[in-house]
C-alpha cells in the first residue's frame, strides 16, 4: 500500500475522533489520583500487594522491551509475510499481556501505598505514578486502542518509527520509576 492510500485510509477513519475521546477520558481519570488524596480500601495485605505489583510490573517491562525490540527488528527486516504475523503476534501480547498489566500495576501501587500515607505522603510514589501516566499516555494507552482496532494489520512497517520513538520514551519512565522506587527519592515532587 502506498503513502495516499495510507494517509486517505488514515483520514477516511469515521471513528477516529470517538478514539481520542476515549484516550482522553482514560488520561483524566488515571489523573485524578495525582492531584486528590483518594482513600483505598485495603482489601489486600501489604505483602500480597507488594507481590501482585511486583510480578505485574515484571511481566510489564520485560513483555514491552522484548515484544518490541523483537517485532520492531523483524518488522524492518524481514520479508512483509513475517512483518504481518509478527505484527499479529505483538497484538496479541499488546492486548493479553500490555493492558491488563497497565492496570493492576499502578492499581496495586495505590492500594499498597494507602499503607503508607498515600501518594501525596511519598513524594516518591507520587512522581512514580506521575511517570507511568506520562507513559501511559504516551506509549500505552495509543497502542492498546491502535492493536485493538487493528485498522493496519496488513501494513507491517505502519508505525515503526512512532513506535520506536514512544517506545524509547516509556523505556526512559520505566528508569525514571525504577530509580524512584529503589531510592525513594524524588527528582521533581516536593
Amino acid at each position: 500500500m502506498n503513502t495516499t492510500e495510507t494517509v486517505a485510509r488514515t483520514e477516511a477513519d469515521p471513528a477516529k475522533y470517538f478514539w481520542y475521546l476515549v484516550f482522553v477520558v482514560v488520561m483524566a481519570v488515571t489523573a485524578v489520583p495525582l492531584f486528590a488524596d483518594l482513600q483505598y480500601p485495603q482489601v489486600l495485605d501489604r505483602v500480597t500487594l507488594l507481590i501482585i505489583h511486583e510480578f505485574a510490573a515484571f511481566l510489564y517491562v520485560g513483555h514491552t522491551l522484548f515484544s518490541n525490540i523483537w517485532a520492531m527488528r523483524i518488522r524492518m527486516t524481514m520479508d512483509p509475510e513475517v512483518g504481518v504475523w509478527a505484527r499479529g503476534f505483538l497484538r496479541k501480547l499488546c492486548l493479553s499481556v500490555t493492558f491488563p498489566m497497565s492496570i493492576i500495576v499502578p492499581l496495586s501501587g495505590l492500594f499498597l501505598m494507602s499503607y503508607y500515607g498515600g501518594l501525596h505522603g511519598n513524594p516518591w510514589a507520587w512522581e512514580s505514578y506521575l511517570a507511568f501516566w506520562l507513559m501511559a499516555g504516551v506509549t500505552i494507552v495509543p497502542d492498546v486502542i491502535r492493536y485493538g482496532r487493528n485498522r493496519h494489520a496488513d501494513e507491517p512497517r505502519h508505525g515503526i518509527w512512532s513506535g520506536a520513538i514512544r517506545g524509547n520514551f516509556g523505556t526512559l519512565m520505566v528508569i525514571w520509576i525504577i530509580w524512584s522506587m529503589i531510592t525513594k527519592q524524588a527528582l521533581f515532587a516536593g
